[in-house]
Parts: structure tokens; C-alpha cells; sequence
């Protein structure tokens, strides 16, 4: 079933809102990156874009950095 464009756009609202949570389940609670799309209802790409923006260290050595250090 494919979603509208609302429904896309409400889902990345979303998981936008929630990002110190994502944050957490990513670099604490070690899940990966389809684990949290899915629970979103989002695509994972998505997620390593905002990852990226956000400061948050993928791969192997899960971490966060304040802007200053990236």
C-alpha cells in the first residue's frame, strides 16, 4: 500500500519531533537504523540524512557530537 504524501509528511514530522529520543534508541540502546525507521513508519535513508545533521556518529562507534566538534 502505497501513503499519500500527507501521510509521508506526517511520519517524518514525526520522527523529527522525537529526536533526542531516536538519538537515545540509536547510540544507547544500540538499535539499528531499520529498527528505528520502522517503528517511525519512516525510510532509513531518512534517518542517516537527519543522522548526519543531528551530529550523530553511525557505524561501529555510535556516538553524538555537539557541533562545535564535528
Amino acid at each position: 500500500m502505497r501513503r499519500t504524501a500527507e501521510e509521508v509528511a506526517q511520519a517524518k514530522a514525526a520522527a523529527r519531533a522525537a529526536k533526542d529520543t531516536i538519538i537515545k534508541l540509536y547510540v544507547e540502546r544500540e538499535r539499528s537504523m531499520h529498527q528505528i525507521a520502522d517503528a517511525y513508519n519512516i525510510h532509513h535513508t531518512w534517518l542517516k540524512a537527519w543522522f548526519d545533521d543531528w551530529g550523530v556518529t553511525t557505524g561501529s562507534r555510535r556516538s553524538v557530537q555537539a557541533p562545535a566538534q564535528r
